[in-house]
């Protein structure tokens, strides 16, 4: 049974994702038939998930349905990050160094959800990057299913570089970037609605500012460069922000708590994520390969970090 929205979230929902709740069941009874027309796709139909998706995609049926293969898809495409989602110890973890945090409500009527991503906050000679991107997309799955406002109003990213040093630029996964980035971007069921990168070092200003200016022309939403935690106050709220950004949001430990708990009870969701993906040869289009998406000429052009 979904959960029902409040009034406020209920103007929220028609508002930014077109959604009225005489219409969500009658969508759901589509994609599910479409699903299992598809020989090649075998793709989540509980009630939460097409929502999450029906969202994402503003309730156009046909944008939903070509998220969903896509987002199954990469499940071949993107094994690094999509094979083997189990809720283990390892993956506790990483949500406990706090590389990613996901603060649990925002305290405003029509915020969009935090997701912080804090890549000076892991050892990479002891995980690598692809285990902090498997661990998120896990994380991203939840918040959709469980956060009524990430889900709506989508999410602010913050981008914290305190830490990165240029010797982890230079130990950084680019390929594994790129397939985030393409999944981010085309598969999520989660919307980024604007982007803060903050306290970047100087000694790796050029490459960030470098990949700044790429990224920024190839997404449909603002990435701001601010010089400090402060400004952070200025552009999103202290009612929205964790205490440790000068905000009224809780602790950062309590994000962490409160993602732990969720993984907890998701374990048997994920234990079934195996059963889930793509069988192309069933395909009756054109098959997916690698290089269509993250080849030099595929719809993910091929980034050039010289």
């Amino acid at each position: 049974m979904r959960r029902p929205l409040s009034p406020t979230l209920a103007k929220l929902a028609e508002k930014e994702v077109n959604e009225t709740p005489d219409r969500i069941q009658q969508d759901i009874i589509i994609l599910r038939v479409w699903i299992r027309q598809q020989p090649h796709l075998r793709a989540r139909t509980d009630d939460d998930f097409l929502i999450a998706f029906l969202r994402r995609c503003r309730y156009s049926l046909e944008q939903t349905k070509r998220r969903i293969d896509r987002y199954f898809t990469h499940y071949n495409l993107f094994p690094e990050i999509m094979h083997n989602r189990c809720v283990t110890q390892r993956l506790l973890d990483i949500n406990r160094l706090g590389v990613c945090l996901y603060p649990d409500m925002p305290k405003g009527d029509s915020r969009t959800a935090l997701f912080i991503a804090r890549f000076g906050h892991f050892d990479p000679n002891l995980y690598m990057l692809r285990e902090i991107y498997h661990f998120t997309s896990m994380a991203m799955e939840i918040v959709a299913l469980e956060n009524d406002y990430a889900s709506l109003a989508g999410i602010c990213e913050i981008i914290d570089l305190e830490g990165v040093s240029s010797d982890k630029m230079r130990r950084f996964d680019r390929v594994v970037f790129r397939k985030w980035w393409n999944w981010l971007y085309n598969c999520s069921p989660l919307k980024v609605k604007e982007m803060y990168i903050i306290n970047m070092p100087k000694d790796i200003q050029g490459t960030i500012m470098f990949l700044y200016n790429l990224l920024s022309m190839q997404v449909n939403y603002p990435i701001r460069v601010l010089k400090s935690s402060e400004e952070l106050i200025e552009h999103i709220g202290k009612e929205t922000l964790p205490e440790e950004y000068g905000g009224t949001n809780g602790h950062m430990g309590e994000c962490m708590a409160y993602m732990e708990d969720l993984l907890n009870s998701y374990r048997g969701y994920f234990d079934q994520d195996c059963n889930y993906g793509t069988i192309e040869e069933l395909r009756h289009d054109e098959i997916t390969v690698y290089e269509a998406e993250f080849g030099a000429s595929g719809s993910f052009r091929k980034l050039n970090w010289e």
